[in-house]
């Protein structure tokens, strides 16, 4: 559970809201609504700080930072990466050891059913595609040809793997030896790889510092298991009704689902934390 802030409570001299994209604010079939983009940006304009923090690589993020009016540095590809949309330059880097093109290797002879992306800096590069991950994927990262491992330029700082048998992705870990790597099922049939001390819990553990803001001074929202070292760190958490039973069992505030645009009372509770707070508007 989380650090258990009163609702509404004064406990900062701002908020800052973090939240996760994919199953908290859209799903592939069901884009940002509106309400919820309006709602925060009404939390913005109060003073409020408004952060990404989501698997997805700077180019698949773009759009909903703009849509929402994200005004604070931001967590990209599972924690590997914290990046100033305003300044639009990246803030800090925990790209996966260099051995993990060896590692892609194999995976990609070793387990065939098996999807691979490998995100970088600057895009997402499929290594291979299955019927799942075109059906469930981030459209914005499952573009383009095939390419080799040869053809990855620069340091991956993310994978993401995928596959209808959860068995099959369950026998990838082997791969990546623990200590070195952080292997997670952010959901049913996808798995995301980042490096030991790369994730999103420990992400938010360097943007606070960065930032200068405790941990427990954090407002976040999340889905999924890779959002939940995240909610556990936070002061106050909020799920949708549509996340994983221990993200819901984690959260102080259960909001409806992804398709009831549920977000917009979180951000407008987020509003109402702010304005309570001293000199509040």
């Amino acid at each position: 559970m989380t650090n258990g802030l009163p609702r509404g409570g004064a406990y900062s001299d701002t908020c800052f809201f973090l939240t996760d994209v994919d199953g908290t604010l859209l799903r592939r079939n069901v884009p940002l609504p509106p309400a919820v983009a309006e709602a925060a940006r009404r939390y913005t304009a109060l003073g409020g700080r408004l952060a990404l923090c989501t698997g997805r690589s700077l180019p698949a993020a773009e759009e909903t930072a703009r849509r929402l009016g994200v005004n604070a540095p931001s967590v990209l590809c599972g924690g590997a990466a914290l990046y100033d949309f305003q300044s639009r330059r990246y803030l800090d880097l925990r790209p996966l050891p260099p051995e993990v093109m060896e590692i892609l290797r194999a995976l990609l002879v070793q387990a065939p059913s098996v999807s691979v992306q490998a995100l970088t800096e600057k895009t997402s590069y499929v290594l291979r595609r299955n019927r799942r991950l075109n059906a469930a994927g981030v459209p914005e990262e499952n573009v383009g040809p095939l390419r080799s491992v040869e053809e990855v330029e620069g340091p991956v700082l993310k994978l993401t793997l995928c596959c209808e048998e959860p068995a099959r992705l369950e026998a990838c870990r082997r791969f990546f030896p623990e200590g070195r790597y952080r292997f997670t099922f952010a959901s049913r049939s996808f798995v995301d790889v980042v490096a030991a001390g790369a994730a999103k819990g420990d992400a938010l553990l360097r943007l606070a510092r960065l930032v200068g803001i405790p941990p427990g001074r954090f407002l976040c929202a999340g889905d999924g298991l890779t959002d939940l070292p995240m909610l556990e760190l936070a002061g106050y958490a909020f799920a949708p009704e549509n996340a994983a039973a221990a993200v819901r069992a984690a959260a102080d505030r259960v909001v409806p689902s992804v398709e009831q645009g549920g977000m917009a009372l979180a951000f407008a509770e987020a509003a109402r934390m702010l304005q309570s707070l001293p000199g509040g508007k």
